[in-house]
């Protein structure tokens, strides 16, 4: 989307949960160093020492037992005939019942969000890819399939190299798919998350990542804190996810390529499968 989304409270919180190293800070980037092996999960915590438990008191003399007084008359219960449920009907879209991502996409075409919308960004990458890169929405400087050779996309390809994640299994998508920025209402962002979780279902990847806080928020919902739950094990539509740093920033700052390889990427598992 073209509106844009400062960082800068972001990084003063992220620089505070990384060292930074003087050899580290000199980096483009960090992984470059590290492509044959995985990130290094973080140590596990001091186990607890749990207090003895304290010494039973002496036994004291049993209670008098006391006269238990008569229970009162129950009231008499009245039979009364209840209305019968009336049934729901639940509506259901035409792009839920697509069979196909053709069909997703040519049904999608049709709602109010996307009606007035030349054209929509659609999935790009292999069948059953690895890893799904999901995005808020396209750019409009940015083609069809030219994502990788932009500076992001070289930039991200070599990242996930490092975790053994060649770019012919990464597929890339947006959660609204137009370049048009626009302001989405929560119901508006229901419906969105509706059609995510149809795509994630013809896709069928084995993980899928999201980069930046707008999507975040917009994915996983508002009550989410982005700085506690960046790169941890998440779900999505039945499907395993994480949340990352918005990647095109990441690509000119050197502190968030950091903050993402030392602490985001070995908070979860699903790099490390």
């Amino acid at each position: 989307m073209s509106e844009e989304y400062d960082y800068s409270e972001l990084r003063k919180y992220l620089q505070g949960q990384v060292d930074l190293g003087g050899a580290d800070i000199l980096l483009d980037d960090p992984w470059s160093l590290n492509r044959t092996s995985r990130a290094a999960p973080p140590a596990p915590a001091p186990a607890r020492v749990q207090p003895s438990a304290p010494a039973a008191p002496p036994p004291s003399m049993p209670a008098v037992p006391a006269a238990r007084p008569e229970p009162a008359p129950q009231p008499e219960l009245v039979s009364v005939d209840m209305p019968s449920a009336r049934p729901v009907k639940k509506s259901t879209s035409e792009f839920e019942t697509a069979e196909s991502l053709e069909a997703f996409y040519a049904s999608i075409a049709k709602e109010a969000v996307y009606s007035a919308t030349p054209s929509l960004a659609r999935y790009e990458g292999p069948e059953r890819p690895r890893l799904l890169m999901l995005f808020d929405s396209p750019r409009a400087d940015i083609p069809a399939g030219a994502f990788f050779e932009t500076p992001t996309g070289q930039m991200l390809s070599k990242l996930f190299a490092s975790l053994h994640i060649e770019q012919k299994d990464i597929g890339i998508s947006y959660f609204y798919k137009s370049p048009v920025g626009r302001n989405i209402p929560p119901l508006l962002e229901t419906q969105l998350r509706k059609m995510l979780t149809k795509e994630l279902s013809l896709v069928q990847p084995e993980f899928m990542v999201t980069f930046g806080v707008p999507v975040f928020h917009r994915v996983f919902g508002r009550g989410k804190n982005f700085e506690e739950c960046a790169g941890m094990d998440m779900e999505f539509g039945g499907f395993k996810a994480c949340a990352l740093v918005d990647a095109f920033a990441m690509t000119t700052d050197k502190q968030l390529k950091l903050v993402t390889w030392k602490v985001h990427i070995p908070r979860g598992t699903y790099f490390k499968a």
